[in-house]
């Protein structure tokens, strides 16, 4: 289970009074629930445009991914992104804002390649996600990952300790990680990504 606060989202102008907002989520043995309502467009029954195999060039339509990502991302993951998301790629910082954009559907995924991001920074949105139907998966693994053998997505865990570590650094996701929405998606935007990664990049 994982509750996120949002403080500051709205203003009352009488009051002059900040409200907050508050994302839960339960994913426990096949039980999947979760606070946050669909994309207002599903809502309205327009589903959100998907990618399909009719469209004119891959390039085009991997487009239609979203990403967000840290200032300080390694420049050859932010050229490969650039190939596969377009414009649509968003700097912020705070590991938690930024999985909380992947939570809201303000964005597709939340890639950062670094281990610097601990496992408290992580597990209240990875439950969410989920719940969701998401989740929150290793970095450097998924890059490692054959796409074609249907493995499990290396999904971060957290009653294990990184070995040969100490301190705070027990707890890093020391592989990086990838905030996603749907695994569908996630797959898609693997093997297109993988694709734009220059191959010396893959382990670093």
């Amino acid at each position: 289970m994982g509750v996120i606060n949002q403080p500051f989202v709205s203003r009352d102008l009488n009051t002059l009074r900040w409200k907050g907002q508050c994302y839960w989520g339960l994913s426990y043995m096949g039980t999947n629930i979760h606070s946050h309502p669909p994309p207002i467009s599903q809502r309205n029954g327009e589903p959100r445009r998907q990618l399909t195999e009719n469209t004119s060039s891959e390039a085009e339509f991997s487009h239609h991914f979203s990403a967000v990502i840290s200032t300080s991302e390694k420049a050859a993951i932010k050229a490969a992104l650039s190939r596969v998301c377009g414009d649509h790629i968003f700097r912020a910082a705070g590991a938690g804002y930024k999985s909380l954009c992947v939570v809201q559907g303000l964005v597709d995924f939340y890639i950062f390649s670094e281990d610097t991001t601990f496992k408290w920074d992580s597990c209240a949105a990875h439950a969410i996600l989920r719940a969701m139907g998401g989740g929150m998966v290793d970095f450097k693994e998924c890059l490692a990952r054959n796409l074609e053998t249907g493995l499990d997505l290396p999904q971060l865990v957290y009653h294990v300790e990184n070995e040969n570590t100490s301190g705070v650094d027990r707890w890093a996701n020391r592989g990086g990680l990838i905030a996603y929405r749907s695994r569908k998606q996630l797959e898609t935007f693997l093997s297109l990504f993988i694709q734009n990664l220059a191959p010396a990049d893959t382990h670093t």
